[in-house]
């Protein structure tokens, strides 16, 4: 009875015409803010923050590699006594 209470919650809910809402067709360019700045969705000229985005990317690997490497590292020497 309960299942069938949720499942009628759910189709009368009107939860699908939020769904079904058509994209936008045009985007605003923002003017505002310098191109490339993290909230404007002007493309970025010439590149730019790329490569620190990309370092920052990096970054993060490599600190996750190394914490990932240590993790292996200890549960290995901790199955084989040491």
């Amino acid at each position: 009875m309960r299942r069938l209470l949720v499942v009628l919650a759910f189709a009368l809910g009107g939860g699908a015409g939020a769904a079904a809402a058509d994209p936008p067709t045009t985007h605003e360019y923002l003017t505002d803010r310098p191109s490339g700045f993290w909230t404007s969705n002007r493309p970025a000229v010439n590149g730019a923050y790329r490569y620190r985005l990309m370092l920052i990317g990096l970054g993060v690997l490599a600190i996750t590699g190394v914490l990932t490497y240590r993790l292996v590292q200890r549960t290995a020497g901790a199955r084989s006594g040491r």
